[in-house]
């Protein structure tokens, strides 16, 4: 594991990671996000800006699950449709 800082909403967060270059991307992800928000809702204050972040975040992660999932199934699907025609 390594140890790294990231910078999100002005703030310094002290992080082991496994991966440095995903921490890091997820950190500006993060602070992107926030920063949104806070100019569509400047008065929210920093927890708040977090909190609609972190929700956002999760909507994105459950659509891609989902597409995963859909995804999974066609590949079963193209994978029977393969085994049958090889089999004729």
């Amino acid at each position: 594991m390594e140890k790294i800082d990231v910078n999100v909403y002005g703030d310094s967060y002290p992080l082991r990671v496994e991966r440095r270059e995903l921490t890091e991307k997820a950190a500006e992800d993060v602070d992107r996000i926030m920063r949104l928000f806070a100019e569509k809702a400047p008065s929210f204050e920093p927890a708040k800006l977090a909190v609609l972040s972190a929700i956002s975040f999760a909507e994105k992660k459950i659509e891609l699950e989902e597409e995963l999932a859909l995804l999974s199934q066609k590949i079963s699907r193209l994978n029977v449709f393969i085994g049958q025609n090889l089999e004729e």
